[in-house]
């Protein structure tokens, strides 16, 4: 048995349907030893598809930046090259041509330079969706480990890594802290019904928590669950005793200086700064 997966393309440059073969599914006849798609099969199909769509979208975008926005001339072609957008179904090396800028920038006094509007329009050639999956996963895993599961349910094979991931991490977190400074900068917004309390030495202040247990051997472990269906105070106050509860934030004075603040909080109230 044969399935033949095929893509049609409609309108595109040419204005007409293509069709095009994405996937060739081979399996044995009046056998369930194989049933449906494999992982493998999955990734090369989506990652096919993805480069298909891609291509099209960015040729057809690039066949209107072709003339001037201000004249409406032609734009002289000045060399040809391409570069990688990392999507979440993998990376699609597309062209980016390099335009000459027009003749009129130079007469209004501008230098006549080159331009590559596609890489001006992704010039962090990565998707949203592929930047989210990152932030999302690494926010619950190891960065490693994130990187290995995307890698594996994807079609992203090389198109991403353990650096790339911590970066987009990072950056991700930059831009948290720079929309933070700007609300601090703006000021307290009233709410109907309550009156504004501001600090004259505080502008804003970010906490965070988080439980973590000790580690322990698998027999201290099956200990530890006996003890927790005890209802005695004694059993509860041996169970709270094994985690703590880390709290960390960050303090901005008024003069937009940050102070960072940690404390571990046991089970009995105790605080180890």
């Amino acid at each position: 048995m044969r399935l033949i997966i095929e893509a049609r393309l409609e309108g595109g440059k040419t204005g007409e349907t293509e069709a095009t073969i994405v996937a060739v599914v081979e399996r044995k006849d009046r056998s369930v030893a194989d049933l449906g798609l494999t992982l493998a099969e999955g990734r090369a199909l989506l990652a096919e598809v993805q480069s298909l769509l891609v291509s099209e979208q960015t040729a057809g975008w690039m066949g209107g930046q072709l003339a001037c926005d201000r004249c409406g001339s032609m734009l002289a072609h000045k060399d040809a090259r391409s570069i990688v957008l990392r999507t979440v179904f993998g990376k699609v090396d597309v062209p980016s041509p390099r335009l000459w800028a027009c003749n009129c920038a130079a007469k209004q006094g501008q230098p006549r330079r080159s331009v590559s509007p596609l890489c001006k329009a992704v010039h962090q050639r990565v998707t949203p969706e592929l930047e989210y999956l990152q932030a999302k996963w690494a926010a619950h895993l190891p960065y490693r480990q994130a990187t290995e599961l995307l890698r594996e349910v994807l079609p992203l094979d090389k198109g991403i890594s353990f650096g790339s991931t911590r970066r987009r991490i990072l950056a991700i977190g930059r831009a948290l802290d720079a929309q933070i400074e700007r609300d601090i900068v703006s000021g307290p917004k009233a709410v109907s019904g309550e009156q504004i309390r501001e600090s004259t030495t505080v502008g804003c202040v970010s906490v965070d928590s988080a439980w973590l247990s000790f580690s322990s051997s698998p027999k201290s472990r099956k200990t530890a669950r006996e003890l927790a269906e005890l209802k005695s105070p004694w059993a509860q106050k041996l169970t709270r005793d094994r985690h703590v509860n880390i709290v960390a934030g960050r303090a901005t004075l008024a003069d937009r200086t940050p102070r960072l603040y940690a404390y571990v909080l046991r089970g009995n109230g105790a605080r180890i700064l």
